[in-house]
């Protein structure tokens, strides 16, 4: 009887171990050519996040049929091949087939896969649970947010939580008109909210600056009143919008339930910021000055770039996407053409323009190259248009402030020029006159004295004859010097004739106090300078014509009053030694 029970324990052990190589076959046959799809991933905490290109396998589906269960049943027979970094997939109306195997090592995280790239136009994920039954999850730009497993710029979606189980998935992904190369990742839980947050901050801070300086552009505009700052803002607000859609911030938060936004925008938004380049740099640098035909061009360019943008999202084709992009990289070169004529024309405002657009026009290339298939989708493919703007911004708005400085200052100097004398600096007879026609005005109204005090330079003639004109205009400006030391700050002193000065003083005064100022400027002039020629004098003569509270003079007088003086002041030199002259007016 021992015998037997050694025998039967040995045959319940060898029947254990058939059971379990049976089990081990029935899953291996379930997994249906689990070595078609590579390595087996295994998803372990310790480990970190996985390399899944080793364990990925691809197909195309060239007209988009293929339900999950062919591809399953097919694995074997349907030409999945492994996957290599970096290739594009041409889709169009296709759909591309990945799949991989992963087992779950670690109880304690849940694990997401992530296809990091915003505006695929649809992502669906397929596995079957525990008990053979499909989970499905569906992302994509052609899905409300709310049907998304979970909302975000990029397609998240969750794997099998069960532990020690090797399960099959397959994803499948359509985007059509341009190249797919982005390859999922997975990620834990942590690592996810980490990266999210990450990706958050530069994207609020890109959107912040975007924002300020928009705001910051249309205040200059208005307060300038510079169609310069006005296109910038256009500009800023249009490329701003442009990378909002791309990066997917836009289907996220501001049309979550509307998909058929997302692909219109992209193209709309980012055919208007290539217009708004394009108005800005016309209005900036002027082509129009050195050719009419590349002017009308340029206007040309900027209605065709968003009508062909609208023609596009009404009828969507692979011609009109490629009609787009020859479009753009015509405004790119037509672009720099304008800047570089501005430049060889010696515009000192279009090194700037220069400096700002190079990053972005640099930028502009990866997603070109990308759409042609040149490139594989990465970083800078994805975000090189976000550092070019967020480089061009402030770049050109510094220039644009330099402009309207220099502008400014230009029309403010022209505005001195007007009231100001070149050789003294002081203020000219036409300021002189509105000054004088407001001082009788106040007299008239608030019975409050003034005075006008013309002050001739009667030694100008033989001081030029002596010793040269360069000496009598530095006793010009000497002269006025000393009569602008002796004023007020509230007084107007200004140039009135070749010799002429006159010196006009408002507020509580009597026509004893404004006879003192005379004598005042009378003896400065007296005083010996090293800067004239045998250290001469300048020998002035005072009319002073006082305006008396009972005075009933109106401000029509203005010119009358002054020609009475001056005719005062040019009487004196009859001879007569007297110096200063007062007269009632």
């Amino acid at each position: 009887m021992g015998a037997k029970r050694k025998f039967t324990a040995a045959g319940v052990l060898a029947a254990f171990a058939r059971g379990v190589l049976a089990l081990l076959c029935l899953q291996s046959a379930l997994l249906t050519g689990a070595a078609a799809a590579g390595e087996l991933l295994t998803l372990d905490q310790r480990r970190g996040p996985p390399n899944m290109v080793p364990a990925l396998a691809s197909w195309i589906d060239a007209n988009g049929q293929a339900s999950v269960e062919k591809v399953e049943a097919g694995a074997d027979t349907l030409g999945f091949a492994p996957v290599q970094g970096g290739r594009p997939y041409e889709l169009d109306t296709g759909a591309l087939w990945l799949r991989f195997n992963a087992v779950v090592q670690d109880p304690q995280t849940r694990w997401k896969l992530e296809l990091p790239q915003a505006g695929v136009d649809k992502v669906a994920l397929y596995y079957r649970d525990s008990l053979g039954r499909w989970v499905v999850q569906q992302a994509g730009d052609s899905l409300p947010m709310s049907a998304w497993p979970q909302p975000g710029r990029y397609p998240v979606f969750s794997l099998s939580h069960e532990v020690g189980l090797v399960v099959p998935y397959y994803l499948r992904i359509e985007h059509a008109r341009v190249p797919f190369s982005t390859l999922p990742r997975i990620l834990g839980d942590a690592q996810l909210a980490t990266s999210r947050q990450l990706e958050d901050l530069w994207l609020g801070a890109y959107f912040g600056l975007a924002a300020l300086a928009t705001l910051l552009a249309l205040i200059n505009a208005m307060a300038y009143r510079d169609w310069g700052f006005a296109t910038y803002a256009l500009h800023v607000a249009t490329i701003s919008g442009a990378q909002a859609a791309v990066t997917g911030v836009a289907g996220l938060y501001w049309w979550p339930q509307w998909p058929e936004l997302n692909n219109v925008t992209i193209v709309l938004l980012r055919l208007g910021a290539a217009a708004s380049a394009l108005l800005f740099v016309r209005t900036i640098a002027k082509p129009k000055r050195f050719s009419r035909a590349l002017d009308w061009f340029i206007l040309a360019l900027i209605g065709l770039l968003p009508t062909i943008a609208l023609i596009d999202a009404a009828f969507p084709t692979i011609d009109s996407f490629a009609l787009i992009h020859i479009l753009l990289v015509a405004g790119i070169a037509v672009l720099m053409m304008v800047v570089g004529v501005s430049l060889f024309e010696g515009d000192r405002h279009a090194r700037w323009i220069v400096l700002g657009f190079s990053p972005i026009l640099l930028a502009a290339l990866f997603p070109i190259l990308r759409n042609a298939g040149v490139l594989p989708t990465g970083f800078l493919t994805q975000h090189a248009l976000m550092l070019g703007s967020a480089l061009e911004a402030p770049i050109l708005f510094y220039g644009l402030l330099r402009r309207v400085t220099q502008r400014r200052e230009s029309e403010t100097r022209a505005t001195a020029l007007r009231t100001t004398d070149p050789l003294t600096g002081l203020g000219t007879a036409k300021l002189l006159l509105g000054r004088l026609r407001q001082a009788l005005r106040t007299a008239e109204r608030y019975q409050q004295p003034c005075a006008l005090l013309v002050v001739n330079l009667s030694n100008l003639a033989s001081l030029q004859q002596q010793h040269g004109r360069e000496t009598g205009d530095r006793a010009m400006v000497m002269a006025a010097a000393r009569i602008r030391a002796a004023a007020q700050p509230t007084d107007t002193v200004a140039r009135v004739g070749d010799s002429l000065f006159a010196l006009l003083m408002e507020g509580p005064m009597s026509s004893d106090s404004v006879t003192q100022v005379a004598t005042k400027i009378l003896a400065s002039g007296l005083r010996p300078s090293r800067k004239l020629p045998e250290a001469d004098p300048l020998l002035f003569h005072i009319a002073i014509g006082y305006v008396a509270e009972s005075a009933r003079l109106g401000p029509n007088q203005a010119q009358a009053c002054l020609e009475r003086m001056v005719k005062a002041v040019k009487d004196m030199n009859d001879g007569s030694r007297k110096a200063i002259r007062l007269t009632h007016l």
